[in-house]
């Protein structure tokens, strides 16, 4: 009997495993098809303005003679993919280099490379492309490599790829579609919205900071929130701040409610640290554990500060979330929620069982009792 229930155990831990990396490839597969698009459909731009403001129809600057949208539509497409491709391995090794020279030299490969293989692409592809005086023969694309018009073409790579990574640093910066809502001074004028926040951070990280010293617990917190990226990608939360060890996230509330993604996310990125156990016992000599408030209510949202700019929220619910997160430790619980957030999940998702009332407290600055549920793993 016990053999078959040690079989049964293997097996559905197995089956898990599987489920858990489709899940993954689903996401990675979906972030990367987003990736591409977006990519392809800037390139598509770039080429289409190029087409309409060329000098004139015979001019050497004009950079390439494309005579029709097919053209202007191909040369966008291959350009986006082999920028895109030759870009996103070079973000990879980036975080390898830590002198500013070579980030820089790297940018430079990403597009000069991409502009050869463009013309080269152009070249083996000639039953698409039907450009007056375009190379026919290998000697006249090395004619072309050393020509004025490929050196227009690079110095336009340049340029255009210097702009996309310019915005994708500073879109990754400020948290994925945060730009543009600043971009169109969207929070200009203080705005209220109903959103859900959830406060995470490290279980005993004075112990932690103290007993691997400075340099190796930042390295601990790196790593961490690297881990936590598959959760927030999966329950489509946003970050909204990190505070040290500590890292405050949000939804909007049919978002966060949906799948029961503000408490999922929790839930996942626990799965996530237990399945990277072996690491961070062979790196740090610990498991890092993590605990959290979740709470709703309507906040006021707004574009703050001239010197540094934030679209910052407002409001009791982000404070009660705080508060709330607070008293993880006093109820040795990982995981606290309001009864208002529990009654909404209820509304969306059923039963929630997995949740066991705690008791009325009255947070600290707040004089009305608030009833707090804890999550039993």
């Amino acid at each position: 009997m016990k053999i078959l229930l040690s079989i049964l155990l293997r097996r559905s831990r197995n089956w898990w495993n599987i489920l858990m990396i489709m899940n993954n490839l689903k996401i990675s597969i979906s972030f990367v098809s987003t990736y591409f698009i977006t990519i392809v459909l800037i390139w598509i731009v770039a080429f289409f303005f190029l087409t309409v403001f060329q000098v004139d129809e015979t001019s050497t600057l004009s950079i390439t003679k494309m005579q029709n949208l097919k053209n202007t539509l191909w040369s966008g497409m291959i350009a986006g993919v082999i920028w895109g491709s030759i870009f996103r391995i070079a973000r990879y090794f980036r975080r390898f280099l830590y002198n500013y020279l070579l980030t820089v030299l790297l940018s430079i490969f990403v597009n000069i490379s991409s502009a050869y293989l463009l013309i080269y692409s152009m070249y083996h592809m000639g039953d698409v492309f039907s450009m007056e005086g375009f190379p026919e023969t290998f000697s006249q694309l090395l004619d072309l490599y050393n020509s004025q018009l490929f050196y227009a073409i690079l110095a336009y790579f340049f340029i255009v790829g210097a702009l996309i990574e310019i915005f994708h640093d500073i879109d990754r910066k400020f948290g994925k579609g945060v730009l543009i809502k600043f971009l169109l001074g969207r929070y200009y004028k203080p705005k209220e919205e109903e959103r859900i926040f959830m406060f995470m951070d490290l279980k005993s990280s004075t112990y932690y900071a103290e007993k691997l010293g400075h340099f190796k617990y930042s390295r601990l917190i790196q790593d961490c929130f690297k881990d936590l990226t598959y959760s927030v990608k999966k329950n489509q939360a946003q970050i909204y701040q990190y505070i040290g060890d500590e890292v405050v996230l949000t939804w909007k509330m049919k978002d966060g409610l949906v799948e029961k993604r503000c408490v999922q996310l929790f839930i996942d990125f626990t799965e996530t640290l237990e399945r990277k156990k072996a690491y961070y016992y062979s790196e740090y000599g610990m498991l890092p554990i993590f605990k959290a408030g979740v709470h709703s209510g309507k906040v006021m949202v707004a574009e703050i500060g001239e010197l540094k700019s934030e679209i910052a929220y407002h409001g009791d619910a982000i404070n009660t979330a705080a508060r709330i997160q607070g008293l993880c430790n006093t109820y040795d619980s990982r995981l606290l929620i309001s009864l208002d957030l529990l009654t909404e999940l209820k509304g969306y998702n059923g039963h929630m069982k997995q949740f066991k009332h705690l008791k009325q407290v009255v947070l600290k600055g707040k004089e009305i009792p608030i009833e707090i549920y804890t999550f039993n793993e």
